[in-house]
């Protein structure tokens, strides 16, 4: 078995202590070449300079150290913030922190023989993508054209065994608003849901990371670009389906000015708690599916619409801890009840259990070390 350093833990204990590179060669009397190989994992320290180090940076070998070979690689998908490019830091942070969800997994109240479906043959046709929405909006029991209520989407979660994990990243902070971490050898995914973000957006990324519970298939064969195709396309569909489509484009062509039908878009979104942006898209995907002619808006103008729309909203966090930074406790609090998440409670007995240093605390949930101390207390009482 093969073994590499756990650079998340690694990266969060530099920036504690202050050290870069440089200065760790320095104290290990090193060249910097080497211990730059040891941070991109081109090299693995010899046991001497391991066990200088992990002194150095107050770890333990087994917070310090991951071993690999016989465990498959995580699959990560990221929904990204607008403009933001994935790069390989992106994921292998994702990665590592996949890897140290593994010993939170015999904590979860999960079935251990028999794992989530997988769609048979994955397509954006739209014919195909109506009759699944179609198919998994019965099941939950919500009307073929009803708006879908977040505490249906949670249920559907709860279905293909899908771990949320609701975290407060920030509106800027970060890449990503929402991360898929899926676990081969466990077969169990772990969806992380940023709070700090618009409302009407929020139902739209929680079905495209539904997408992806259903495309595992994808991820496993490298079909990145497949995969992120699909749970875009599924998404819109689930949120705003043909018959809801049908009716708003119906109302849609009627209008005679640009500036009424974007009314229409705001008026359909605030109903569904989605999007405007969704709103046109799916009129447009059911015009042409159905060779209907469609009227298009200058795409700037849809997504100045949007933006002007959301701005008379408050956003998730903001109306869940009215509009108030809320202390470790209130936020898993809050995250459990309204997400009925089990995270927080198989976490608890992990801590309590096994208890990991903080910088792996840090690394899981994705958040700085005070912000993991936090979060330590309140999980550990």
């Amino acid at each position: 078995m093969e073994k590499q350093l756990n650079h998340q833990a690694l990266n969060t204990r530099c920036e504690e202590k202050g050290l870069n590179q440089a200065a760790i060669a320095k104290q290990l009397d090193l060249s910097r070449t080497a211990v730059s190989k040891w941070f991109s994992g081109k090299s693995f320290p010899r046991p001497a300079e391991l066990l200088k180090l992990g002194r150095l940076l107050g770890l333990r070998h087994s917070d310090l150290v991951q071993e690999t070979g016989l465990v498959e690689e995580p699959l990560v998908a990221f929904r990204k913030r607008q403009g933001c490019k994935t790069t390989d830091r992106h994921i292998r942070r994702a990665q590592d922190m996949g890897h140290l969800l593994r010993p939170i997994v015999p904590y979860l109240d999960f079935d251990a023989f028999v794992g989530p479906p997988s769609l048979k043959n994955p397509s954006t046709d739209y014919r195909y993508l109506q009759e699944l929405v179609a198919k998994l909006r019965r099941e939950i029991d919500v009307g073929e054209d009803a708006p879908v209520e977040f505490s249906k989407l949670i249920e559907i979660f709860e279905n293909y065994q899908a771990v949320i994990v609701p975290t407060l990243w920030g509106k800027k902070s970060k890449h990503e608003n929402a991360l898929h971490i899926h676990l081969p050898d466990s077969q169990t995914t772990w969806i992380y849901l940023n709070l700090d973000v618009e409302v009407h957006d929020f139902k739209f990324w929680m079905v495209h990371e539904l997408g992806h519970v259903l495309t595992i298939d994808l991820l496993e064969a490298g079909r990145i670009e497949e995969a992120e195709d699909f749970s875009d396309a599924f998404a819109g569909a689930f949120v705003f389906p043909e018959p809801a489509a049908k009716e708003a484009f119906q109302a849609y062509r009627r209008l005679r000015s640009d500036s009424r039908r974007l009314d229409l878009l705001c008026e359909w979104a605030e109903a569904h708690t989605i999007s405007p942006v969704s709103v046109y898209k799916e009129m447009e995907h059911y015009a042409k599916a159905h060779g209907l002619s469609f009227h298009e808006i200058d795409g700037p103008r849809v997504y100045q619409t949007a933006t002007q729309f959301n701005q008379q909203f408050n956003s998730l966090a903001e109306q869940f801890f009215d509009g108030e930074q809320p202390s470790a406790n209130q936020f898993i609090r809050v995250a459990q009840e309204k997400f009925g998440t089990e995270f927080f409670k198989a976490f608890s007995e992990y801590l309590r259990d096994k208890q990991p240093s903080s910088s792996n605390i840090a690394s899981i949930l994705c958040v700085n070390p005070m912000d993991a101390r936090a979060y330590h207390d309140a999980l550990s009482q």
